[in-house]
């Protein structure tokens, strides 16, 4: 059950030193706190300093991509910062991530001089040095549909620019786009991901894509002043590309894109020449980039530690996203030290870099900073990390009542064990803070450590309802200014930084300050018996009885997690008694290695629940492994009965084409409009067939190829003589694939909750 903390209500002009929220305090006489060593000023400077100083960003764009020359000043300036506070043992820990570097970018078509101009994760026109790359086009005269590339010796002063609309394949039918540039509109929110209009324009010969973001319905990314606005928006949106480096990739503003079309529609063209085209980027493969750590000492030589972090490249000046995490992270290790906090077990202050982008081909890549540090750089805190406390955009201003927390599934109970005590008296938040589970990977960095038998914690960030006055026309942060250059200082909050420093600092001392983790598998279980439901309608007649197996097995770990809590509750309860008893120090000895016996267990238990029961189901979500086949196959098997009946239906949600367009996690609606070739390379990059170091390799089933059942079913949509015997006869083979990893995946997660089980009743 979720609980609030206590709150005292704010108005609108109450300053937060109004608020008291005391630090925890513990056996080895800490008398700080927290509030009154939380130094809101520090914050604000260093997320200022990470947003626009010049030496700490790309040139023209304020991007810091990932290995770039900007990241690397800036991992510097983080470790400076970091001793700068007293944290200890300060180190870059250099990662292997697929770099990214941008610089001055501009498009000048005749009269019009475009210079706001970004790019995307693809090399571009320029380097950095300002070298000209020679124009390459994919030859579209070879056999097969490889990705074979040929020089045209074009130069980039003197293009042609074609307007190809969304960029479907039904776009390319009329036009040669090959060696020209393309202007394409896209909404990745509602639509299409970039990569698939990217592959697309690359498939029919283009030297480059440009593309501009618009509203459908008033969704979308990069609605700030867009709806209704078109003509004067000048808010450019990227998003990772998830594709391998082809042809240049660049983005400009609708109010831009707006002016090329004007210009297009007055010559009465859809192509413009004497195109001058300067886009900037260099993608350096497997090149060097760093995570920054510093230590606080704990005094109790556990062997164990707790995270808390942030990342720190970004985009445009990227204030919330994520400059803002980095100095909260820094000011919590600052208050943790100012206050005189002695914690018993390390903790350590993480900057992330390569979270934004770092892997090029595959759909997974990002976060990839951190999945490099805690598979490959410190793959022992595997096991023996109590948390990870991670932020993403933690200091939105808003007008949101209640603030949230999101955790592993496990830490439910402890979180609201705190926030239902006397160690927090306040909250920001009119209507308190609750701890959730609707996001259950916690997004971010969260992933790489999750997914690495770490159990993690992030904030919420609060996107919606901005401040009244602010101008937004979507009425959500996330839409309107994330990713864009108005992820600026103006939503910034001072009241609810300070407040995170203080209620995030007194989590980590929290879970510091008692030896045993209370980590309570309810959650999960509740989660997976619902996860469960259902299932025996996919499986063969062979295997009706893995379903109560798996019930079984499930209430076996059940039961074995609760006494696992318990003996951590018993012990945490002990060690309350003892310190209000005055303990001494044989008492504290012997009550700090049975809580680093109990903790270990905990984490080897959580550790198999991740490797062997948790998939991936869109790009971040932690669900069971066999529902990312269940979903797929309950699709398939309602599609199969609506042509089987002839029965197509076209409108609303649950309609049969919105159904096709749903299967496999939704990437099969790449076939609605895009052609073979970049429904192929989306599944190559879903089902990691090309990239397999990044945390969603074998994390979810692999999707099928169902493209020419689609493709024929929308071919006869409004035809009065149908026949869908082909397309039944391929989605139905595509099922009875699903259905053997279906299997597979409820075996595998029946042996993994066995192994959960016993590790608990060791």
């Amino acid at each position: 059950m979720k609980k609030k903390l206590l709150v005292a209500v704010l108005t609108a002009a109450m300053v937060f030193g109004t608020i008291s929220l005391t630090g925890c305090k513990t056996a080895t006489n800490n008398t700080g706190s927290l509030s009154e060593s939380a130094d809101e000023a520090f914050a604000k400077e260093m997320t200022e300093t990470l947003a626009y100083d010049e030496s700490l960003n790309d040139p023209d764009t304020l991007f810091r991509g990932a290995g770039s020359d900007s990241e690397h000043a800036t991992a510097d300036y983080i470790v400076s910062k970091f001793e700068e506070i007293g944290l200890q043992e300060v180190t870059k820990d250099k990662v292997k991530v697929d770099g990214w570097q941008t610089g001055e970018s501009y498009m000048k078509i005749g009269d019009l001089d475009i210079e706001d101009l970004v790019p995307y994760q693809a090399t571009g026109t320029h380097a950095p040095d300002g070298t000209a790359y020679l124009v390459s086009i994919r030859d579209v005269n070879q056999w097969g549909d490889g990705d074979n590339e040929k020089e045209t010796g074009g130069d980039w002063s003197s293009m042609d620019i074609v307007d190809v609309g969304t960029g479907t394949a039904e776009e390319y039918e009329s036009v040669n786009v090959e060696g020209k540039i393309v202007l394409v509109g896209v909404n990745q929110w509602t639509e299409y991901w970039i990569d698939s209009p990217y592959t697309e324009a690359f498939y029919h010969g283009a030297a480059a894509v440009i593309s501009y973001q618009y509203d459908e319905d008033g969704a979308g990314y990069g609605m700030y002043d867009l709806i209704g606005n078109e003509e004067n928006c000048d808010t450019i949106n990227v998003q990772d590309i998830c594709e391998k480096d082809l042809i240049p990739c660049g983005a400009i503003s609708p109010k831009d894109a707006a002016a090329i079309k004007a210009k297009m529609e007055a010559e009465n063209t859809k192509i413009l020449s004497g195109v001058d085209l300067k886009l900037t980027c260099e993608v350096k493969k497997d090149t060097k980039a760093y995570n920054v750590i510093g230590k606080i000492p704990g005094t109790a030589n556990t062997g164990q530690r707790i995270l808390i972090g942030g990342h720190y490249d970004k985009y445009h000046g990227g204030v919330n996203d994520d400059c803002t995490a980095v100095a909260l992270a820094t000011s919590i290790g600052k208050a943790i030290i100012d206050s005189g906090y002695q914690p018993r077990n390390d903790i350590y202050i993480v900057a992330h870099c390569a979270e934004e982008w770092g892997r090029s081909g595959a759909a997974d890549d990002w976060a990839i900073g951190s999945w490099e540090e805690i598979t490959e750089v410190h793959p022992e805190w595997r096991g023996s990390t109590l948390a990870f406390i991670n932020f993403e955009m933690p200091a939105i201003k808003s007008g949101q009542k209640k603030g949230q927390i999101q955790t592993s599934y496990e830490f439910n109970t402890m979180l609201n064990k705190l926030l239902t005590s006397d160690k927090l008296n306040g909250s920001y938040y009119e209507e308190g803070v609750e701890v959730v589970n609707d996001h259950n990977m916690g997004m971010s960095d969260c992933i790489s450590y999750q997914e690495n038998g770490v159990p993690v914690i992030i904030n919420k960030p609060d996107f919606d309802k901005p401040k009244k006055g602010d101008v937004s026309t979507s009425g959500s942060w996330m839409m309107d200014r994330y990713h864009t250059k108005y992820d600026d200082m103006s939503t910034y909050s001072s009241e609810l930084m300070t407040y995170d420093i203080v209620l995030y600092g007194t989590i980590a001392e929290f879970i510091d300050d008692n030896p045993a983790l209370e980590l309570d598998l309810t959650a999960r279980c509740d989660a997976l018996a619902g996860m469960i439901e259902g299932a025996e309608a996919f499986l063969p007649e062979d295997k009706a009885d893995l379903v109560a197996q798996y019930k079984a097995s499930l209430e076996n770990m059940r039961a074995a997690g609760k006494a696992q809590l318990q003996k951590a509750q018993d012990l945490n309860d002990e060690y309350e008694r003892a310190v209000a008893n005055g303990m001494d120090d044989s008492t504290m000895e012997d009550l700090t290695k049975r809580g680093i016996q109990l903790n270990k267990q905990t984490l080897k238990a959580f550790g198999q629940m991740e490797k062997h029961l948790m998939g991936i189901i869109g790009s971040d979500t932690d669900m069971a492994y066999h529902t990312t086949a269940m979903a797929t196959m309950d699709g398939y098997a309602s599609v199969i009965a609506d042509l089987e009946k002839e029965e197509v239906s076209t409108e609303g949600e649950d309609c049969t084409l919105a159904r096709i367009a749903g299967l496999g996690g939704g990437s099969e609606f790449t076939a609605f409009g895009f052609s073979k070739y970049s429904y192929d390379k989306l599944h190559a990059a879903i089902n990691c067939d090309e990239v397999d170091d990044t945390w969603g390799f074998n994390k979810a089933v692999p999707v099928r190829d169902t493209y020419d059942a689609t493709v024929d079913v929308l071919s006869q949509v409004g035809e009065d003589n149908v026949d869908y015997s082909s397309c039944i006869e391929i989605y139905q083979a595509a099922y009875d694939e699903m259905q053997t990893d279906f299997v597979a995946a409820l075996e595998k997660e029946i042996a993994g909750m066995n192994k959960v089980t016993k590790t608990f009743s060791k």
